[in-house]
């Protein structure tokens, strides 16, 4: 005997598949670009990414420095060190503010690498640029923020 299937068990069935994960193209699944295994695949990405829209802009020297996201320009650090003493002022015991401080003074220590990365990135522009270097370069600087 031959089961019969309706019009519309047939449209949820079609409606189920169209709207699965698996159905997607594999650029528009978040969930798979997300998953560790496609870790390559993102840096790829990131890497091309700014290499073809400085290639559009026709920007021929190019350095990137990848640092410690905490490590800024000491002006800024000197902000941050200003607004926490002062919150100190308010409340001398709290623990989670001379925390913040201290780590913040360990960046202003440490400011001086993020002038000397942009220094540095411009020199070396500026040196491929008289060399008429047509490649973009990608130098790996890491900051290592020690926390004490």
């Amino acid at each position: 005997m031959k089961k019969h299937i309706s019009h519309s068990n047939n449209l949820k069935n079609l409606n189920l598949i169209i709207n699965s994960d698996t159905y997607k193209l594999a650029h528009e699944d978040i969930g798979l670009l997300s998953r560790n295994e496609m870790r390559g695949v993102r840096m790829l990405l990131e890497i091309t990414k700014p290499d073809l829209i400085l290639e559009e802009n026709k920007i021929l020297s190019t350095i990137i420095i990848f640092g410690g996201a905490s490590i800024t320009e000491e002006s800024n650090i000197k902000k941050r060190l200003e607004n926490i003493e002062e919150l100190i002022k308010k409340n001398p015991k709290s623990i989670l503010l001379k925390r913040n401080l201290n780590r913040l003074e360990n960046l202003l220590l440490m400011s001086h690498y993020y002038q000397s990365a942009r220094e540095f990135s411009k020199l070396a522009s500026i040196s491929n640029q008289n060399k008429n270097c047509n490649s973009h370069e990608l130098l790996y600087f890491f900051l290592e923020v020690l926390e004490h």
